[in-house]
Order: structure tokens, then C-alpha cells, then sequence
């Protein structure tokens, strides 16, 4: 049974939130809304310069593609709100004043939750290739340690922005080792 695909509005409505990050305040009609974080034009840049050095441990620019839908800002509301219209353009189009948002099912699935699978292996196998530890470090002791940190915000009702949650894997590090030049 083939797993349902992504929906993906045609145009938002953001938001600059407390936090400094942009979240979805509204979607077009039809389409499942729900607190989702969206990535702003630095930030995607950002992603991009910092998945380059993952290329030779799986990531690739094709799968960062396929886990975002692009938006270009289409105008600015009175109230400070942006509209974005989605397009066709990569997401590492070059001198794009790009967002993107995540692709998720209404379950939670989809490509950008492969693409963090793909990700936290990516990061593992780095760490374990630039550092010689007592022992290899684990998917399974980052995991532990990021899940850890999901429960306190779920009890504390925080939810994680995309960038946040991406960077929690790309900056993760055994206990043993904390060096922020990572």
C-alpha cells in the first residue's frame, strides 16, 4: 500500500514569530493547517552551505530538493504577514530569495523526515571519519539524546522550528567530545 504524498499549498500566509522565525499562519483552502515552521531565505542559504560538507556521506541536493516545497515572497500585508506563492525552483537556486517548507503527510511522513534519516547517518558517519573516538559514535545514541530533548519541549509545549531541528543533528556530538568548531 503506497503511503500518501505530501500535500502542498499553493500559497501561505506567514508569520515572523517570538522566536525570530517564520511559521505558517495560513494555507489555501483544502489544505491540512497546522503549526508548521517554514525555512526563511537565510536560513535555506545556510542549509545549503552546510550540507555541502555532508555530499560525501549521502546527503545530496537532490534529496534536499525533494524534502522542501520552495515559496517565493509574493507580497507583504499590512499586518506584517508575508504571501508566498510556491515554484518550480530548486531549492539551492542560486541568488533566489527562496522559503521552503518541509514536506510531511498528515502523519508526520514524507521525504523530509527521510531526508533527516538520511541526515543524522550522513552526520554520524562524519563524526566517526574526522575524530577518533574510544568507540565509533551511534545513530542510535544521537537519536536517544535528540528524542530526549523532544520530550522536555513537548511537555513544555515548545515546538521546534525546522531550522532548529535541523541543526540539532547537524551540531550533535557524543557527551565525551563538545567542540562547538563542529
Amino acid at each position: 500500500m503506497a503511503s500518501p504524498q505530501p500535500t502542498s499549498p499553493h500559497w501561505l500566509l506567514t508569520r515572523l514569530g517570538d522566536d525570530l522565525n517564520w511559521w505558517v499562519a495560513e494555507t489555501n483552502p483544502g489544505t491540512t493547517a497546522r503549526q508548521r515552521s517554514i525555512l526563511d531565505p537565510r536560513q535555506v542559504v545556510h542549509l545549503i552551505e552546510s550540507l555541502d560538507r555532508y555530499e560525501s556521506h549521502g546527503v545530496t541536493r537532490e534529496q534536499i530538493a525533494s524534502a522542501f516545497q520552495v515559496y517565493a515572497a509574493e507580497s507583504e500585508l499590512a499586518d506584517g504577514r508575508l504571501r508566498l506563492t510556491a515554484v518550480d525552483e530548486p531549492i539551492h537556486h542560486p541568488g533566489e530569495q527562496l522559503f521552503a517548507l518541509p514536506l510531511l503527510t498528515d502523519d508526520g511522513e514524507g521525504p523530509y523526515t527521510e531526508f533527516l534519516e538520511t541526515l543524522g547517518v550522513a552526520r554520524i558517519q562524519l563524526l566517526n571519519a574526522t575524530h577518533a573516538y574510544a568507540r565509533d559514535c551511534t545513530e542510535s545514541e544521537m537519536y536517544d539524546e535528540l528524542d530526549t530533548l523532544h520530550a522536555d519541549r513537548y511537555f513544555g509545549d515548545d515546538t521546534l522550528h525546522v531550522f532548529d531541528e535541523i541543526n540539532e543533528i547537524l551540531t550533535w556530538s557524543p557527551a565525551e567530545w563538545d567542540d562547538s568548531a563542529s
